[in-house]
């Protein structure tokens, strides 16, 4: 019997509920300490979307590459930081609303815990924790984690 309970702290901190799987792919939700809401899935590739598209919001871990946009936006005075600046966004939120424990949160066939630490190369560096195995990795890309994901749930 395990006493010891592996667990991932951090502000980006989310919660991938998988909930069912085909023979190639899978569903289900992902959850964040800041909304009540889940984010649901259909596939692997529209989780990966919603989770880049949830990291631009936040503006955290801060892309390395930045998108293109043919909008002009004017820059904020010297010194002055601007509500929107996204290296502050998640700061901020996690200032003014208090983060909400989200280990309850269970997916029907598996659950996985993912810190993204930084957005390098075109792509995610982190750790996972697989929750009902208590298995921890550490990733260097969006495809090691879809690999470990995909492992996790050959064996459920």
């Amino acid at each position: 019997m395990r006493f010891f309970m592996e667990k991932l702290n951090g502000i980006d901190l989310v919660c991938i509920a998988i909930d069912d799987r085909t023979e190639e792919d899978f569903r289900g939700s992902v959850f964040n300490q800041y909304s009540e809401s889940a984010l649901s899935f259909d596939s692997s590739k529209d989780m990966i979307n919603k989770l880049e598209d949830l990291y631009d919001e936040w503006g955290f871990p801060e892309a390395a590459e930045k998108s293109r946009s043919f909008t002009i936006r004017r820059p904020a005075s010297e010194g002055e930081v601007s509500a929107d600046d996204p290296k502050k966004r998640l700061v901020n939120l996690a200032k003014e609303v208090k983060p909400r424990d989200i280990s309850a949160e269970k997916g029907k066939l598996a659950t996985f815990h993912v810190l993204t630490e930084m957005r390098q190369h075109s792509s995610w560096q982190g750790k996972a924790l697989w929750i009902e195995k208590d298995k921890k990795i550490e990733f260097k890309s969006v495809l090691d984690l879809l690999f470990f994901i995909d492992g996790a749930l050959k064996t459920v």
